[in-house]
């Protein structure tokens, strides 16, 4: 029988013919933790992969050929920033363990791997500095290999993820680096110094608190000049593999429609104008790019592009360093110090829901707490007088 049962209702042997060794037949024998009709759907599925030639023998099977097999089944799920991503951490987990048998890891190999990571340094991909592994990098690590082994317990090739008797890493909130106010008016005050797409990118960035991908994504079908919108529908995004493409946001509540302030639109209107004498100009030899931003020549702009715009003006003018994400929570921390409901905020933020803008900008709401005791102090004190 193929199928033997060893504890009723609780274990059962496999036991699939999958060739021959010269003369020697080769068998598949495994134990089945579960119901009988789940060992027979097991046993269908080896003897269907051995027919499609897609069998793989458990106990040779490594943790890089686990990782490599579950990369290509996600592949058409993710998007390619996420694969892209995902292949970066592969890298370094099959480097230093992807040669163990999938069957051999266990958590202290796992907890080996992560402590070593704390101890060792890399090199910086933006200047060449050598940094060290932060606990948010070694998180994203963690969240990778736990994903791998979620998927080889349903796959049957383990019967439990070792790497869930590890404490996840704790991720460390970064400080939000923005403008006050007063460095806001310094930072619009010199930008009439500057070309008109450099205004229109910086000022609508600081604006609307749309993130930088939402921006080069905008055409000019997104922005309603009259009603003084933009509507966030699309985010473009950029890989060496494929280039420059477009992709939809992050969360549906990132789709979203944003008013303006009349300022930001005379800006887009005189930039506009400017894009279409420069279009006409040029004639033949424009892009096809249908975006607000674009290169000199009208194709679709590099979504690092805003970043180094931003960048050339902070240095020119020796303002303070924050990156185009910055003005991003600039925006948001404008509202909360004007007393704007944070419903709104985190609606017009694109925000999944209020938690993550009161959790993201807790420190910003410092003020509205403080009045609180003191609504409170008057209540108080008018009681006991």
């Amino acid at each position: 029988m193929a199928i033997q049962e060893i504890i009723k209702n609780k274990k059962y042997k496999i036991d699939v013919p999958i060739g021959y060794n010269g003369t020697k037949r080769i068998r598949h024998i495994e134990t089945f933790y579960g119901g009988k009709k789940e060992a027979i759907l097991r046993e269908n599925e080896i003897k269907i992969s051995k027919k499609n030639n897609t069998y793989i023998n458990k106990t040779k099977l490594t943790f890089k050929d686990l990782i490599e097999k579950w990369l290509e089944n996600q592949k058409n799920i993710w998007s390619p920033r996420t694969y892209r991503t995902n292949i970066g951490l592969s890298k370094t987990v099959i480097e230093r363990i992807g040669h163990i048998h999938i069957q051999n890891i266990n958590t202290e190999i796992l907890e080996d791997f992560y402590n070593t990571l704390r101890k060792e340094t890399k090199k910086d991909k933006y200047n060449n500095s050598v940094i060290k592994y932060s606990e948010n990098t070694i998180q994203h690590f963690y969240t990778f290999i736990n994903s791998v082994l979620n998927k080889a317990v349903i796959w049957n090739y383990i019967l439990t993820n070792p790497n869930k008797k590890i404490e996840k890493p704790k991720f460390i909130k970064k400080d939000i680096a923005c403008y006050s106010p007063e460095e806001v008016e310094m930072l619009v005050s010199v930008l009439n110094n500057e070309p008109l797409k450099y205004q229109a990118i910086i000022m609508l960035a600081l604006d609307s608190g749309a993130r930088r991908g939402e921006i080069t994504g905008l055409t000019w079908e997104d922005i309603n000049l009259e009603e003084k919108t933009i509507f966030i529908n699309k985010t473009t995004q950029y890989i060496k593999e494929i280039g420059i493409f477009e992709k939809t946001p992050k969360t549906q509540t990132s789709i979203r429609k944003i008013y303006i302030s009349d300022f930001t639109i005379e800006i887009l209107k005189k930039y506009k104008k400017e894009q279409l004498l420069k279009k006409m100009k040029i004639g033949t030899q424009w892009g096809n790019s249908k975006r607000v931003f674009t290169t000199e020549f009208g194709n679709d702009m590099h979504p690092d592009t805003p970043t180094k715009i931003l960048e050339k003006v902070i240095n020119k003018y020796n303002l303070k360093k924050i990156s185009f994400h910055g003005l991003r929570h600039t925006c948001i921390s404008l509202q909360i110090n004007s007393g704007i409901q944070v419903q709104i905020i985190s609606k017009r933020a694109g925000h999944s829901n209020i938690t993550v803008t009161h959790n993201t900008y807790s420190h910003f709401f410092e003020n509205e707490f403080k009045e609180v005791a003191n609504v409170m102090n008057n209540i108080l004190t008018v009681k006991a007088n």
